[in-house]
């Protein structure tokens, strides 16, 4: 059966680590998003209609949307607020989700709340595994996905090892993170499957657990060089066509 190894490596705890400058600038794009709905609202509430060249049926829906758009962050953060976190621990009880700011713990899952697929209702097919990773659609890292149990219920949880923080968004440990998720796994639930692919895609051999770094670093090299071929290709074709 998977994860049922002759030899595993030895399990060592980890914390995320931060990419600090990326997450700064990445929290300070979202205020200054806030920003400016503010001045938005401030300008039209103190200008006339002179000086903002607005008649009043514009000057009412710029106002109106600028509104829609603090209360809408208001309400995204009032929602989210208790599901914020900076950091994630993997170590030998399971996973735990702590927002350091305040010194809370977010969720807590220990390996003894993971369970098999098949015990979900609403599955009719029994899936091959019972830890699988997908990239969503507007999304840059891939989420991993397992059954747990909360309350004698099973239900999906989904994790994509980063952080749920306007500033603290990036992990620069993040492939560490999910090594050690699997390595865990394979140490206190040897019972859970987990897909084959996940392994190929972050680089970690399935066996010793090693991340071949050379391999990522090539891979993301290629990456970005086709991304640069692409926009110059997009800009050649919209400045010189």
């Amino acid at each position: 059966m998977q994860n049922q190894q002759k030899s595993l490596p030895y399990f060592k705890s980890i914390d995320s680590k931060p990419m600090v400058f990326l997450n700064f600038i990445f929290g300070l794009f979202w205020v200054f998003f806030v920003l400016v709905f503010l001045g938005g609202m401030f300008f039209i509430l103190t200008s006339s209609s002179k000086e903002t060249g607005f008649d009043e049926i514009v000057t009412i829906a710029f106002f109106f949307i600028m509104l829609f758009g603090i209360v809408s962050i208001v309400v995204v953060v009032m929602y989210s607020r208790k599901k914020i976190f900076t950091t994630t621990i993997i170590d030998e009880k399971g996973i735990r989700y702590i927002n350091k700011f305040n010194g809370l713990i977010v969720k807590d899952l220990p390996w003894s709340s993971f369970t098999k697929r098949e015990r979900l209702a609403h599955v009719f097919e029994s899936p091959k595994c019972d830890v699988v990773a997908s990239t969503p659609m507007k999304s840059l890292f891939d989420q991993f996905y397992w059954p747990i149990l909360v309350d004698n219920k099973v239900e999906i949880h989904s994790d994509a090892f980063t952080g749920k923080h306007y500033f603290m968004m990036f992990y620069s440990n993040r492939t560490e993170l999910i090594k050690t998720f699997l390595l865990g796994l394979a140490h206190y639930r040897p019972d859970i499957t987990i897909d084959p692919l996940i392994f190929d895609s972050h680089y970690i051999h399935s066996e010793n657990y090693i991340i071949d770094y050379r391999q990522k670093k090539r891979i993301n090299i290629l990456s970005g060089l086709f991304c640069v071929f692409i926009l110059g290709l997009l800009y050649y074709f919209v400045i010189y066509k």
